[in-house]
């Protein structure tokens, strides 16, 4: 089964259980995301960024683009990575070749429990707060649906670069919230560790999204 699949059946199969803001609400009197929490949501976010970004890999044919998408398969890949020594071992869902395959010879990123990215509050470290709503489980699926039946072309690249660009905000918050007060030591340097390239993309994405709109 394909990557972008395997995740639109994810998010469908799992709608009843999504983590809600609700759920995001019950932390610790210190503000800290619960690490089962954490995880559900920064793997359903990777997930999101790295299908949308094969995607546009194979589409594209604007040279930053291209580029960009590549660059953002690999982070995601080796941040899946990381998490998953905090999932249990999840299992690795290898991409065919070809088509929404492999990139650089990289594999997939393990799939792991889907919940909805919800709001989580900033703070230190500089993070930005996040933006007012969220994506839900059914809007990333209605996204990524949107994106794979879209034809190449600059209406495709600017549709692209606009929801990464959300995606990348809320996995700054997201991965910020955690790094500044997670309960696990261990996974709050992964958080911490993901920053600079969430930072480096969101910089990269709006400079692609301002000379579109120029």
């Amino acid at each position: 089964m394909h990557r972008r699949d395997i995740l639109t059946t994810m998010l469908g199969a799992t709608a009843a259980l999504a983590i809600t803001r609700t759920a995001v609400a019950q932390v610790t009197p210190a503000g800290a995301i619960p690490s089962s929490v954490y995880l559900q949501m920064a793997t359903t976010g990777g997930l999101f960024l790295e299908n949308t970004a094969r995607d546009a890999h194979e589409k594209t044919t604007n040279p930053a683009v291209k580029k960009f998408s590549r660059a953002e398969v690999i982070e995601q890949v080796n941040l899946s990575r990381k998490l998953g020594a905090y999932t249990g071992g999840a299992p690795m869902a290898a991409a065919p070749a070809g088509p929404g395959g492999l990139i650089g010879g990289l594999v997939a990123a393990p799939v792991a429990a889907v919940g909805t990215a919800a709001g989580v509050a900033g703070g230190a470290l500089g993070i930005a707060p996040p933006p007012s709503g969220m994506t839900t489980d059914a809007q990333k699926a209605q996204i990524l649906s949107q994106l794979t039946a879209m034809p190449p072309g600059p209406q495709y690249d600017a549709t692209f670069v606009a929801n990464s660009l959300q995606g990348h905000q809320e996995a700054l918050a997201i991965h910020g919230a955690y790094a500044q007060s997670g309960e696990d030591p261990g996974l709050r340097r992964v958080a911490r560790g993901a920053l600079p390239l969430i930072n480096l993309h969101i910089s990269q994405l709006s400079r692609m999204q301002g000379r579109a709109d120029g």
